[in-house]
């Protein structure tokens, strides 16, 4: 049985390094993607999400080739690199798929950009059909733990923990509107603080808890100012508070809670990891998915066994698609075509391939048995 490679960058080691990939989209995985083909002779899946690049190769691709093909420095991103193989690569994929290994703990936005990176490699014709099931099948797998259980928590002893540092503090400025936000602004009020929540999107007043009052996130500084703390509950990648705005805002606490860090280090800036705080739910989770992403992975392994023993009609026939179709890709490429035509145009292709592949075959059965 072939071997799947994982070759991939962690944005979250160096954000300001992959500013220019963040919302790159379809059309980063269209570019990049075939650049990545120019140099990669083995079937890949290339995925980008907030937070990572990852090439999924039955080969094993440079980490340098992957830099390259998204313009990032090789010498820049050396400390972003990590690299995984065989069944840890696979279920790697699946966790990948649910957001349990994400920043955002337990984010469901990765399933779409799975699917979207599946769907361009298949157009591209670098993929082949082990990859597009494994990304299928995480993609899937994912729905269903999102359906079933709550996968997106937010430990209640993480916001017992920064009641317990603020206490005998009267005004605590709270940042974010997500539901470790609310959950640490619910545990300030009950213990008596005064709370304003400062919102990027002011439409979401409305979820704040009752007793908190709703401030500009322009207005951050000021509010900062006038505060006994800050608490840092924001979900984004950038930073709230620059350095130099934290030297401003010292001496005065401020407790950053996202991961990864959302606040600069300062000496008055304490991070989520420093606090050394028990996570039960979220440990819980972990624990759930895990056991599930192993059973999916027999699932997977059965599939891959039973495939390469005895390769169905249908999987050799989109094999010989995406090959046509990696050898027609440049082509394609050049006809000038706007995004959408090219994508009728790729997706017309692997059709009647297929198509004409299973016809032949079917026809040379028939005439097979007849003699």
């Amino acid at each position: 049985m072939s071997i799947l490679y994982i070759t991939g960058l962690d944005f979250t080691r160096s954000i300001r390094l992959f500013d220019h990939l963040q919302n790159g989209g379809r059309a980063l995985l269209e570019t990049t993607t075939r650049r990545l083909m120019k140099i990669l002779r083995f079937p890949f899946v290339l995925i980008v999400t907030c937070d990572r690049a990852e090439v999924l190769g039955m080969g094993r691709a440079s980490c340098e080739v992957l830099e390259r093909a998204l313009s990032v420095s090789p010498i820049a991103a050396a400390k972003c690199r990590y690299s995984l193989e065989g069944e840890e690569a696979e279920r790697h994929v699946m966790l990948l798929a649910t957001g349990t290994i994400s920043p955002l703990f337990g984010e469901d936005t990765v399933q779409g950009q799975i699917a979207m990176a599946c769907d361009v490699a298949r157009l591209s014709g670098s993929s082949c059909p082990a990859l597009n099931k494994l990304c299928n099948m995480a993609v899937a797998f994912s729905k269903r733990m999102h359906s079933t259980h709550r996968i997106r928590v937010f430990d209640h002893s993480i916001a017992a923990e920064v009641a317990r540092r603020v206490k005998g503090m009267h005004n605590i400025l709270v940042t974010g509107s997500g539901e470790g936000a609310r959950i640490v602004a619910g545990a300030l009020l009950e213990d008596g603080h005064e709370v304003h929540m400062a919102l990027r999107d002011e439409t979401k007043t409305f979820l704040i808890p009752v007793g908190a009052r709703a401030v500009s996130y322009d207005d951050r500084m000021r509010e900062a100012k006038w505060a006994d703390a800050v608490v840092s509950a924001s979900s984004g990648l950038y930073h709230t508070f620059s350095v130099q705005e934290c030297l401003e805002i010292a001496p005065r606490p401020m407790f950053d809670l996202a991961s990864p860090d959302d606040l600069p280090d300062a000496e008055n800036v304490t991070h989520l990891d420093g606090m050394h705080i028990a996570q039960p739910e979220k440990d819980a989770v972990i624990r759930l998915v895990g056991d599930e992403a192993d059973r999916e992975m027999a699932a997977y392994r059965a599939w891959r066994e039973k495939a390469e023993g005895h390769v169905e009609l249908e999987d050799r026939a989109e094999e010989v698609a995406l090959e046509a179709m990696r050898r027609l890709s440049g082509c394609v490429h050049g006809l000038g075509l706007d995004d959408e035509g090219e994508r009728r145009v790729r997706q017309t292709i692997l059709d009647s391939v297929k198509k004409a592949y299973v016809t032949k075959e079917y026809a040379w059965r028939k005439g097979a048995r007849g003699c």
